[in-house]
Parts: structure tokens; C-alpha cells; sequence
């Protein structure tokens, strides 16, 4: 679907939205890490932004040769999968789906979080809202990635130019010694390994800046042709907005003294300070609200692609491989919605909660990317030192982070990435040891097959109506040996009023006269169970003949109203398929009912 794909700056827009707005939080959880060091440590934010900007420009360094040596897309996966084993290669997938699921709630709840720095009574409706956008991303991205791109776009590159506007203000005030500055706080005596603990843990606090870089190497296929070509502009592109975006946030927050805050966001400190509460302010705290709720759209792009590529290597229910008419897949957009509305939830709509279990996701999947790509650069043929190289030193550099991170975040939360990717590796391991019975067993094999003299028809009814006398119909129509008709009485006066019914039909002509009802009382009500004895009964009386059970549908005219009628049929079916002493062919016959 060439017409689906997007150009460079719709790609931008649409998988550069979760890095770039990465910068409306990462100088703040630096600074949430360096306040209890005082003055000298908060003074530590420069050098801290960076070594982080450092690993930016490693880290896009490294995925630019996965786009060229991966053009297929899928990222850390297919990395791991080709050149490590396939249990990095589940590893590395379950972390990247993690993190999909967190980057949606962290930047709904972090642009939510804007808005209620700026308008303070929306604070305790601030779950409420972060559902509302989920629900807004999700209904634009089931229209496909090239209108989502196209939506994007405006408020992306609008984010930059007012970014770029604040920063060129910052400078002029500070050239001409206008640039408000916060008192000086309180010097620390933090020093030895206190100092080096804090300094640790804002490196790793501070690296969730470098959050959704993959994104790119993972849509690689969404980008029109070349598409390594234009996913490497992209990313580099990308990756130089993010880090001049994020080193002029962190400048001017230091320069400026300021502190964080539970009331108000750094950037909101940074914007208040140079404009003071009229229009500007609120235009700067309208466009990161805008962004970093739209940077829930990157894994809205791209989580569903690398959920096809699992399930077509039968890692993941089929369902994920279903492509829409709109060259979006449905089911994986809808279950990222879930997912991500479920944590927003159960966190209370807290960014800073979050974040732990966002940052080791991250640098875990970097590091398996960088230890793929150095042994596919070794199996190819020719020189490939400075590749080697160059994925070399993002390993070395992400692993120390993913330790550092890992270490200092533990007991914030980040062990719970630990049993959950456990959990979703051995969930996938399952489903693929599913799938690999079934093809097995659906093999043509060469055995013989059961040869039956003729068909039995069982037609299960909960009244005498239309939609069960069609059921019949279609029954008689197959032209069975014997046609049965069962229903299940839960009440005994219920009996004499069926059997009266059933007359009168075969009166009028309505019924077969081969037809012949069978009613089962139910003492204790248990309409299932008495269906099944009875099926088992005919399966044994009939052990040579084909038994069919016919079960009647009613479709409603609106999908929702399926949940108004009794499950009773679908609850039989279901036993059916998995008695093992049933051997039995279920055929449902719909009765479709007309619009009201």
C-alpha cells in the first residue's frame, strides 16, 4: 500500500513524537534526582544533560545501521533473532512491548500533568483526562499511519518552532541581564559515595530523554521508498532535535536556579519565569501538553507492527497479523489502548511512578540491539571494524547505563520488569508451542478416515420460533438419517406448554414430521449439562453415523446488544469443542434480526 506510507517529516511526526517530547521530562527527573545535594549538585545537571546527550548520539549512531542492515523493520527482534538466539530475541521483543505500553501512559500522564500545572482543579480528574486522549489516539490511528501523520505533523514541528522561540528569548534576556533568577539554595554536604550515589541516579533518571530512538528502526516498512534511505534521515534528524531541545531546557534551568516541584513542571518554572502568566505561557504549556500526549502515538505506530512480526513467527495470537483496509492493524492498536489505559489507572495518572519501569525497558532492549549488531557485523563478509566499533561502544554504553539504571531504580518499581518480562516470555514460548501442536496435528498425514454410514441432526432450541424453525429447516435440508429436536425444560410446567406449542407448529405445516422433540427436564436448572448428557447419549446410540448439533443464533441488529441475550448456546458450544468424549460437528445457524 504505497499510498499508506509516509513521507520523512510525517515519519518524523509520527515516530519522532515520543523522543522529542522525552525532553519535557528528562531535565526534570534529573533535578528531582540532584535536590538533595543542594547548590553543587544541582549545578551537576550540565554535565550530567552531557554525557546523556553523548549516549543520544551513540545510541542513533548504532540504530542507523540497524535501519540499513534490517530494512524489514522490527528492531530489537529481528536483531536478536538473526544474529543472537531466539530466547535474547523474546527478551529483547518483550521489553520493546513494554516499553510501547509505558511510553503511551507516561505521555498521556506527563501532558495531562502539564495541563494541571497550568490549570490547578483539573489536578484530581487527571485519570479521567489521560483516558479521554487515549481514546482520542486510538480513534485516530485506526484511520492509518499516513493520517495520523498527517495530524502530527502540525503540532510536532509547532512544538520545535516554539521551542526554538522560547530559547531565542532565553538568550536575548540573559544577554541583556534581564533573565530572572532563582534564590540560590542551601549548600549540600552530600560528598563521597552519598554524591556519587545522586550523581548516578540523575544519569539514569535524566537518560529517559533518550526514549523512543528505536522508534524508527522499528516502522522502518511505514516510509516511502527508499525506506532505509528516508528512515536514516529521519532518525538523525530526530535524534539532533532531541538533543538541542533537551541541552536548552536543562541550560536554562540551571541557569535559572530552578528547582522541581509536585505543584508546577520545570518547563512551566522555565516559561513562567521568562513570560510571566500572560498568553505565552499558556501557548508554551499548550503546545507540551499537545506533545507529550501525542507522543502516545509512537507506540501507536509502531507497537502493532513489531505485534505482527511476533505473530507471524507464531509468538503471539494471529489476530495481531490482521491488516485493516486502512494498512493498520486493528487488533494490536486496540490492545495497546488496553493495556496502556489499565497502568495510566493503576498509577494513578503519576509520570514520575512510571518512569522506573520506562528506563530499564529501554536500555535493556538497546543493549540486546548493540550485542546483535556486533555479531552480524562479524558474520559478514569484509572489513567491518568500524562498524564493529561503533556498536561496540553503544553496547558498552548502554549496558552501563541499563546497570546504573536498573540499580538505582530498583526500589522505585524497576524490579517489576524482572517477573513481567519473565511472564510474557514464557506466555509467548507457550503460544508458539500451541501453534507448532496444531500445525502437527493438522498435517496431512496418509492415515485413513472414519467413513460414516449417515448424519443424525440434533437442533438444540430455548423456544419455538423463527430462528428455531430455520435452524430445522436447515437441518432437514441436509436430508439426515434422523432429525432431532431437544430442548431443555427448567421448569415442568414448561413442558406440557412446549410440547403444546410444538403440536400446533406440525398442525400448521411449520415442522417437518420427521422432527422429533425430545424434551429434558433440568431439576436443577443446569441447561448445559443436561444438552451435553443428552448429545452423549445420541453419540453412543449412534456410534457409526456422523452426529451434527444445530445451534440457532439470533444476530442483533447493533453489536452491542449481543450483550442483552443469554450466552447459554455459546457456553454449549464451547463445552462441546472441549469434551474429549464428544465427537460431534457443531454447525451454528444465524438468524439475523432486521434494524429496529
Amino acid at each position: 500500500m504505497e499510498h499508506a506510507r509516509v513521507t520523512n517529516a510525517q515519519g518524523l511526526a509520527t515516530f519522532g513524537t515520543d523522543a522529542v517530547s522525552s525532553t519535557a521530562y528528562a531535565t526534570e527527573e534529573i533535578l528531582q534526582a540532584l535536590v538533595g545535594g543542594g547548590l553543587l549538585f544541582l549545578s551537576a545537571s550540565i554535565p550530567v544533560a552531557l554525557i546523556i546527550t553523548f549516549l543520544i548520539v551513540i545510541v542513533a549512531i548504532s540504530y542507523r545501521q540497524v535501519i540499513y542492515a534490517y530494512p524489514q523493520g522490527g528492531g530489537v527482534y529481528n536483531v536478536a533473532q538473526a544474529n543472537l538466539n531466539k530466547t535474547m530475541a523474546l527478551i529483547g521483543a518483550a521489553s520493546l512491548m513494554v516499553d510501547y505500553v509505558l511510553t503511551a501512559s507516561v505521555s498521556v500522564s506527563a501532558g495531562v500533568a502539564a495541563l494541571t500545572s497550568a490549570v490547578e482543579p483539573l489536578f484530581s480528574h487527571r485519570v479521567f483526562i489521560g483516558f479521554l486522549v487515549i481514546l482520542f489516539l486510538t480513534m485516530i490511528n485506526m484511520r492509518g499511519v499516513r493520517e495520523s501523520g498527517k495530524i502530527f505533523s502540525y503540532p510536532t514541528f509547532g512544538f520545535i518552532a516554539v521551542y526554538a522561540l522560547m530559547f531565542s528569548y532565553g538568550i536575548f534576556r540573559i544577554a541583556s541581564g534581564t533573565f530572572p533568577v532563582a534564590p540560590l539554595p542551601p549548600p549540600s554536604e552530600h560528598t563521597g559515595v552519598l554524591g556519587i550515589a545522586l550523581l548516578l541516579k540523575a544519569l539514569s533518571s535524566g537518560c529517559t530523554a533518550m526514549t523512543g530512538i528505536e522508534a524508527v528502526s522499528n516502522g522502518v516498512q511505514a516510509f516511502k521508498r527508499p525506506e532505509s534511505e528516508n528512515a536514516a534521515k529521519t532518525l538523525m534528524r530526530m535524534a539532533t532535535i532531541l538533543g538541542v531541545i533537551f541541552l536548552g531546557i536543562t541550560f536554562f534551568a540551571w541557569y535559572g536556579n530552578v528547582r522541581p516541584s509536585e505543584t508546577e513542571t520545570v518547563i512551566s518554572q522555565i516559561a513562567r519565569a521568562l513570560f510571566g502568566s500572560g498568553i505565552c505561557y499558556y501557548i508554551m504549556q499548550g503546545i507540551t501538553l499537545v506533545i507529550l500526549t501525542l507522543a502516545a502515538n509512537t507506540p501507536f505506530a509502531d507497537f502493532p507492527r513489531v505485534a505482527s512480526q511476533l505473530a507471524k513467527d507464531g509468538y503471539l495470537p494471529r489476530q495481531f497479523m490482521n491488516l485493516g483496509s486502512k494498512g493498520v492493524y486493528h487488533f494490536g492498536i486496540a490492545f495497546l489502548s488496553i493495556s496502556s489505559t489499565i497502568l495510566l489507572v493503576a498509577f494513578n495518572g503519576a509520570t514520575h511512578a512510571l518512569l522506573p519501569l520506562y528506563a530499564v525497558g529501554v536500555f535493556l532492549g538497546f543493549s540486546i540491539s548493540q550485542a546483535g549488531m556486533i555479531r552480524h557485523w562479524r558474520k559478514e563478509p569484509g572489513n567491518h571494524a568500524r562498524n564493529i566499533a561503533i556498536n561496540a561502544i553503544g553496547f558498552t554504553a548502554t549496558v552501563i547505563v541499563l546497570c546504573i539504571t536498573f540499580w538505582s531504580k530498583f526500589s522505585h518499581g524497576a524490579w517489576m520488569l524482572v517477573p513481567a518480562i519473565i511472564a510474557i516470555v514464557y506466555l509467548m514460548r507457550k503460544i508458539k508451542a500451541h501453534y507448532d501442536f496444531i500445525d502437527q496435528q493438522l498435517k496431512i498425514n496418509g492415515f485413513a478416515r472414519p467413513v460414516y454410514e449417515d448424519k443424525i441432526m440434533l437442533v438444540l432450541i430455548s423456544n419455538l420460533n423463527e430462528a428455531s424453525l430455520h435452524a430445522i429447516a436447515v437441518a432437514k435440508s441436509h436430508r439426515p438419517k434422523s432429525l432431532r429436536v431437544i430442548h431443555v425444560a427448567i421448569n415442568e410446567s414448561d413442558i406440557q406448554i412446549k410440547q403444546g406449542k410444538w403440536d400446533a407448529c406440525l398442525q400448521k405445516g411449520l415442522l417437518p414430521v420427521e422432527a422429533i422433540l425430545e424434551i429434558r427436564y433440568s431439576e436443577f436448572r443446569n441447561i448445559t449439562a443436561t444438552a451435553l448428557e443428552y448429545i452423549k447419549e445420541m453419540r453412543a446410540k449412534w456410534s457409526k453415523d456422523a452426529l451434527v448439533v444445530v445451534i440457532p443464533e439470533v444476530i442483533p441488529a447493533k453489536w452491542w446488544q449481543h450483550f442483552l441475550h443469554n450466552q447459554t448456546a455459546a457456553l454449549i458450544r464451547l463445552n462441546i469443542e472441549n469434551d474429549p468424549d464428544i465427537d460431534a460437528e457443531i454447525l451454528d445457524i444465524p438468524f439475523k434480526v432486521r434494524k429496529q
